[in-house]
């Protein structure tokens, strides 16, 4: 098997509990000073197994709220922890789902965001084993077979029996089918943050992007909110009207323009202050 880039197994089959992710990260946060946190401290901490430890600290990692392996906070994770430290706040919740559903390392959790909800009426694990047939040159039929199954498996549970149900972002219309719900607004400031975290990571070094990759390529905040063209335009305006961009509509631009004094964590910030 060739070597593969992407992460598999991000659930391990666990469900996505928000609530013990805010206890490992409030653990991270009292500890941050000590360089590199072992995973039996939080395991003692939090009263759960080696396993769940790996599961939730790789989940954490993944939302971009702890460091892999050392497993101490990042600075996202302490803005987070700062103001919304139970995950409350949807806009939290928002920002957390563009962050793990638009990293493609998470080829399972991405792929469902990105291909197979938008590009389906109903949706199911059996309708998106399809979309991850490409991946046998990298895994066994063994591991599709049971590994696949049961990360869909986890990420359906998120958006349905977890946390992330309270973005509307789907709902189950039967026993193992779904479709989307009526999703919660997308505040403007964390739709810029996702902009701001999409241009960091696919295009860097852009001055511009032109609105229709913001509102329809794969892993694009328009794409991973399951937004209309519309919609994106309405709260690329709102996030304009705060001073955060520019929006260039006139003549033969469609495209927004990044300010350089403004970054990730500092739109983030302004969030939830109420700047």
């Amino acid at each position: 098997m060739k070597a593969t880039p992407y992460k598999l197994q991000l659930t391990k089959g666990f469900f996505a509990d928000l609530s013990q992710i805010a206890r490992l990260l409030d653990y991270a946060i009292e500890h941050r000073d000590e360089g590199r946190i072992p995973p039996d401290a939080y395991a003692g901490s939090l009263g759960v197994s080696a396993s769940r430890v790996t599961n939730l600290s790789s989940l954490a990692a993944a939302f971009g709220l702890i460091r892999p392996v050392v497993l101490t906070p990042t600075e996202l994770g302490q803005i987070i922890h700062r103001y919304d430290p139970f995950f409350d706040d949807l806009g939290t919740l928002w920002l957390l789902h563009y962050l793990v559903s638009s990293d493609e390392r998470y080829l399972v959790w991405n792929r469902l965001i990105n291909h197979v909800i938008p590009e389906n009426d109903r949706f199911s694990t059996a309708i998106a084993r399809p979309y991850f047939d490409d991946l046998s040159q990298f895994y066994s039929e063994h591991s599709m077979d049971k590994h696949v199954r049961k990360e869909m498996g986890a990420v359906w549970n998120a958006y349905t029996a977890q946390a992330f149900r309270y973005l509307g972002y789907i709902r189950a219309e039967s026993d193992q089918i779904y479709v989307r719900g009526d999703a919660e607004p997308v505040p403007p400031h964390i739709f810029c943050a996702a902009l701001l975290s999409y241009r960091e990571r696919f295009a860097p070094k852009a001055v511009t992007l032109d609105v229709s990759i913001l509102a329809n390529e794969a892993n694009s905040p328009g794409r991973v909110f399951d937004l209309t063209e519309r919609q994106v335009r309405d709260l690329l305006e709102e996030v304009k009207e705060l001073g955060y961009i520019y929006v260039e509509t006139r003549a033969d631009l469609d495209q927004v323009r990044f300010r350089d004094d403004c970054d990730f964590l500092d739109i983030v910030g302004y969030y939830y202050k109420g700047d």
